[in-house]
């Protein structure tokens, strides 16, 4: 019993990063309806096996579950975008302010998190890298000492996910990246919580813009 429920998660797993990659390289675009049925006689799995993938996608914030429409692929707004990055300045700032050198455990969390997202970047592994990116900033919501936040912060992000995917495989210099964030560790580290502020509000800003741009091209396009 236990393995066939282990080999049942790994085909859904694997049917997971068949359509995650059709996702992410356009395929199945922003709004697509997928259904089960046509779904599962295509990758020749059963149902239950599609929509364990689908569940996991819809964890990681690439598909979205509604009552009326089933399973779509997510599909941000200009206006959703402006209102997650809000938060996001809402949020991310005064964890900073409020970290403390005790607090090692997360810390050692978030140099792991650095290095992992460096070898994506080298590696040019936009998937994982954005993973890491976006782990990295959930880290500095614990500094705010609430576990119903983080979790919170972790469904937020994951809206975001396909859009940063997107916006890295277009930035002019993506691995530039990685230095800002390694910045942001040592300033964390070495106690400068407001210069560590001042730099995050900056790379959120720019973030932000480079994201709105990749989507107002993305909306000039499907207008054509």
């Amino acid at each position: 019993m236990e393995l066939a429920e282990i080999h049942r998660v790994s085909v859904a797993d694997q049917v997971a990063s068949i359509l995650r990659q059709r996702i992410l390289d356009g395929e199945l675009i922003p709004g697509t309806a997928l259904q089960e049925v046509p779904m599962a006689a295509s990758l020749g799995v059963s149902r239950n096996t599609v929509r364990e993938a689908t569940r996991i996608l819809s964890l990681e914030g690439l598909l979205k579950r509604s009552a009326h429409r089933g399973v779509t692929v997510a599909q941000l707004s200009l206006e959703d975008v402006g209102e997650i990055y809000r938060l996001r300045h809402l949020l991310e700032i005064p964890a900073v302010r409020a970290a403390r050198m005790e607090d090692s455990d997360v810390l050692a969390e978030m140099r792991n998190a650095l290095e992992g997202y460096e070898e994506a970047v080298e590696g040019l592994d936009w998937v994982r890298a954005v993973r890491f990116d976006l782990y990295f900033h959930t880290l500095l919501i614990r500094f705010h000492r609430n576990r119903r936040l983080e979790s919170f912060y972790q469904k937020l992000l994951g809206e975001l996910r396909m859009g940063m995917v997107l916006v890295d495989l277009r930035h002019d210099n993506p691995g530039g990246l990685v230095p800002v964030h390694r910045r942001i560790f040592e300033l964390l580290t070495g106690g400068k919580t407001e210069e560590c502020a001042s730099l995050l509000a900056q790379l959120l800003r720019d973030s932000e813009t480079r994201l709105t741009a990749v989507m107002d091209q993305r909306i000039a396009r499907a207008a054509k």
